[in-house]
């Protein structure tokens, strides 16, 4: 999403490149687990918010994105909204 390599988010995490490449394989491919400083690194890193790396969905991360992107009025509407739904 973010045309970011797997060595070159190593590197933005302070990692070496043959290692970083082959930990966030493994964060991806969920062999290995990040704590959670280590999330919280790649969310800043990657310009998400944290919870978008959890989200259990595809549809639920665009959510969280787009959610993150809003005015903070914005978010009340919007949730003031959700809160009204079935």
């Amino acid at each position: 999403m973010r045309d970011v390599s797997q060595r070159a988010l190593g590197a933005m995490l302070g990692m070496t490149k043959k290692n970083g490449s082959v930990r966030i394989n493994r964060y991806e491919q969920q062999t290995s687990r990040a704590d959670m400083d280590t999330a919280a690194e790649m969310a800043v890193a990657l310009n998400v918010p944290l919870a978008y790396l959890f989200a259990e969905s595809d549809e639920l991360a665009e959510w969280i994105l787009a959610f993150g992107k809003l005015a903070p009025e914005e978010r009340d509407e919007v949730l003031t909204k959700a809160k009204k739904l079935p």
